[in-house]
């Protein structure tokens, strides 16, 4: 089955708690909470005190996607706050690979996301410094915006990449998801389904999250057969740190 991460962009902001609370009882995996700076893309959303908040209500792993440039500026804020999982855009920064090293080693998850203009080559030598991968299917930061269908041919490049080098990583797919998208992309090789006004625009909350968690991959369109073992990760396992504590990842 897919893992499916809500993005709290599209919650209704007085509701936000109640909303998060009803998809993790619902089964999601991950939280999503995109960062904008207003400079990067022409937006602002949400702070560190955002991850504290929820943290306080839900035990879902906090997946933080930086829609910023110089992530580095910001990264010790979200890691104070508790997040679990940074992401930040491929093209934000002047040293992805030193930035994704430097989130690695303060213990936490990392990922690289592609916009729908950027190639997925240069995955081939990003892969052995991130834990997952965020495919953009619409620009970042912008409403409104018209499903890029590319991104299908993106995974399954990703994918072939993957298996190219022998290291393998989650694919999330961000933008515009539904279950219809969703069956295209699981089938291409997406691992995560990154949904935000599908979920929490939806008349059922529950419906929704499990509507897309019901996807599975299957070879030439056939729904039967569930999504490989040796490339799903399941977000919801407890790792103990250098302290012998229980965290996320």
């Amino acid at each position: 089955m897919a893992n499916v991460s809500v993005s709290i962009l599209g919650c209704d902001f007085t509701k936000i708690g109640e909303q998060v609370s009803e998809a993790e009882a619902a089964g999601a995996d991950i939280i999503h909470i995109d960062v904008m700076d207003g400079v990067y893309v022409e937006n602002l959303s949400f702070g560190p005190q955002m991850v504290r908040d929820l943290k306080k209500i839900c035990r879902l792993p906090m997946s933080v996607h930086f829609e910023l440039v110089r992530p580095e500026t910001y990264f010790k804020m979200f890691y104070d706050a508790g997040a679990d999982y940074i992401t930040f855009q491929m093209d934000a920064c002047w040293n992805p690979l030193h930035m994704l090293n430097v989130i690695k080693k303060a213990g936490l998850k990392a990922g690289l996301g592609i916009g729908p203009a950027y190639s997925v080559e240069p995955l081939r030598y990003a892969l052995p410094h991130i834990d997952g991968l965020i495919l953009m299917s619409v620009e970042p930061g912008y409403g409104g915006q018209a499903f890029e269908d590319t991104v299908y041919d993106k995974v399954r490049r990703a994918r072939k990449i993957m298996d190219e080098t022998g290291i393998h990583v989650p694919i999330s797919i961000d933008g515009g998801v539904n279950e219809e998208r969703g069956r295209r992309l699981v089938s291409a090789g997406a691992d995560i389904l990154i949904a935000g006004s599908y979920v929490f625009g939806a008349d059922s909350i529950t419906g929704a999250v499990q509507a897309l968690k019901g996807l599975k991959r299957a070879p030439d369109g056939i729904w039967e057969k569930p999504l490989t073992k040796s490339v799903f990760v399941d977000y919801n396992d407890m790792v103990k740190n250098d302290d012998g504590d229980s965290k996320m990842f």
